[in-house]
């Protein structure tokens, strides 16, 4: 169900990547990771980068650019977005909600027995 609202946010105003990211996310806490999250991802990823190219982009643009990496897979973009979301990290507890979500995404994908060593790197320095 949550799911299913994240993706009716996301879809009724594309520019807005904040439903995008959380559906995503949660089709990644399924027990076999939703298949409409390999279509999604581009299409969130991109959103995200019009707004950042639109205005002043902040932590949480960082940080959605980190939690789309590390759903896609992608270790270099990974390692980018969390340098330039903590240079732009004003309060403790931002990192520590970016480490929560991350968190969750090794929590769901640890069972499924892939190699999680990475993503553990990227929670250490968000809570460092």
């Amino acid at each position: 169900l949550a799911i299913a609202e994240y993706l009716r946010g996301f879809e009724a105003d594309w520019r807005d990547a904040y439903p995008g990211v959380n559906a995503v996310t949660l089709m990644e806490m399924q027990e076999t990771p939703d298949p409409r999250q390999a279509e999604l991802l581009p299409v969130v990823r991109y959103a995200v980068a019009r707004r950042m190219a639109s205005g002043q982009p902040d932590y949480w643009d960082y940080a959605t650019q980190l939690e789309l990496a590390v759903l896609a897979r992608d270790l270099i973009g990974a390692q980018t977005a969390l340098a330039d979301a903590l240079a732009r990290r004003r309060e403790p507890w931002e990192g520590e909600t970016t480490a929560k979500n991350l968190q969750f995404i090794i929590d769901a994908r640890h069972p499924r027995g892939e190699d999680c060593g990475w993503m553990h790197a990227l929670v250490a320095a968000l809570r460092a």
